[in-house]
């Protein structure tokens, strides 16, 4: 939205948002409604009867969070989902994994949700430690979101000196 005053004087309000990627990979036994939900979340199926992954009645109506396919609406690149059987990946046990894949822009408004999906997709996941970062457009620093078994948390990760320069030619 773009405010003028006069001719002199223009003022963009800028909404604040998020830039989030998630690469889990799930539990090869995902219950058909999780997997049913997830699909839906992702934007490739119908929403199910019963909606597990957010308390969607305190945020209003549902909508499809990780649905992707168009660009970032503040960040360069594209907002992405995927979701695939990791079929060259397998577990230990010899089963196959379901592979997860987000990139997606939030708003400021819409991140508590978000991160009550963001928590129901990690408690099916299996992969522990470093599954994502969560980028903020206010800031250049950049969050990490790390799985271990009590839950997740996102750690801030301080900017070292260190620089690694590479010269393109």
């Amino acid at each position: 939205m773009e405010i003028v005053y006069g001719t002199a004087l223009r003022v963009r309000a800028v909404s604040d948002y998020y830039d989030l990627f998630l690469a889990v990979d799930l539990s090869p036994d995902l219950p058909e409604a999780a997997l049913q939900e997830l699909r839906w979340l992702l934007g490739e199926a119908e929403a199910p009867p019963v909606l597990e992954s957010a308390d969607w009645e305190s945020w209003g109506d549902p909508w499809e969070v990780f649905e992707g396919g168009s660009a970032s609406r503040s960040f360069g690149g594209v907002d992405t989902s995927m979701l695939v059987r990791a079929v060259d990946r397998l577990n230990l046990d010899g089963s196959v994994p379901w592979a997860l894949t987000v990139r997606t822009c939030v708003h400021d408004d819409e991140f508590g949700v978000v991160m009550q999906v963001v928590g129901w997709i990690l408690r099916q996941a299996t992969t522990q430690g470093w599954v994502g970062f969560l980028r903020y457009s206010g800031w250049d620093e950049v969050q990490h979101v790390v799985r271990h078994g009590g839950g997740f948390d996102v750690v801030d990760i301080r900017t070292t000196r260190k620089q690694i320069s590479v010269s393109w030619s």
